[in-house]
């Protein structure tokens, strides 16, 4: 919103002590019920009123109004919608004072394009993903200094202090295949392909 009227021939301390209570009465709650109203937004006007902000622009004649919304479309339509409103009541106030003491608000043709504050998506995800690497560094340096198994001959040396003889390896003994006569045994019906049962037949005569 912009400042029209006895402002402009003001200083930079007049200027600052007129829209810092202007800006303050932005944030209304009748005006958000009417916002509401206007837009038919899901958005209850107590929630609207805690996600907006007002204040007075430094080293100009205008009032910044901001809305915290999850969609960017959303939250210019509010803040434009509730400049309006406000302007639109402030302005009608103001037209019983003298012409010289008026002062006039009038909402810009344009809002400020939406920015997304949160999540910050191109932010968060590098600086999870070095965390995430930082974090798996020091569990396995702290693994590593806390591991005291005894794996090698420079492990027997180091912990004991004590020279090596000698080491017994380890040797893993394999199971015995299994034969055919073995097989035959663990499971009579497996028979080999020579053991073929050939069917006989018997023929009676008379005498």
């Amino acid at each position: 919103m912009q400042a029209t009227g006895r402002l402009d021939y003001g200083n930079f301390l007049a200027l600052e002590k007129e829209l810092r209570p202007l800006s303050e009465q932005v944030r209304q709650l009748d005006i958000m019920r009417e916002v509401d109203q206007n837009l038919h937004t899901d958005l209850a006007p107590e929630t609207m009123l805690d996600h907006t902000r007002a204040e007075p622009v430094v080293d100009s004649d205008q009032i910044r109004i901001d809305v915290d919304d999850s969609d960017a479309t959303r939250a210019e339509q509010i803040s434009l919608a509730i400049a309006d409103v406000y302007t639109e009541q402030h302005n009608a106030a103001e037209q019983g004072k003298l012409r010289e003491e008026r002062v006039i608000l009038s909402t810009l043709d344009r809002p400020n394009e939406a920015v997304l504050i949160w999540p910050q998506t191109s932010v968060i995800v590098p600086a999870a993903a070095l965390l995430g690497i930082l974090v798996a560094i020091v569990v396995v340096l702290v693994m590593t200094y806390l591991d005291d198994a005894i794996r090698s001959t420079d492990d027997v040396q180091r912990y004991l202090e004590l020279p090596v003889l000698g080491s017994v390896p380890r040797f893993r003994i394999a199971a015995p295949r299994p034969t055919a006569s073995t097989a035959r045994r663990t499971h009579p019906e497996a028979r080999s392909p020579t053991e073929m049962e050939v069917p006989t037949s018997a023929a009676q005569t008379r005498p």
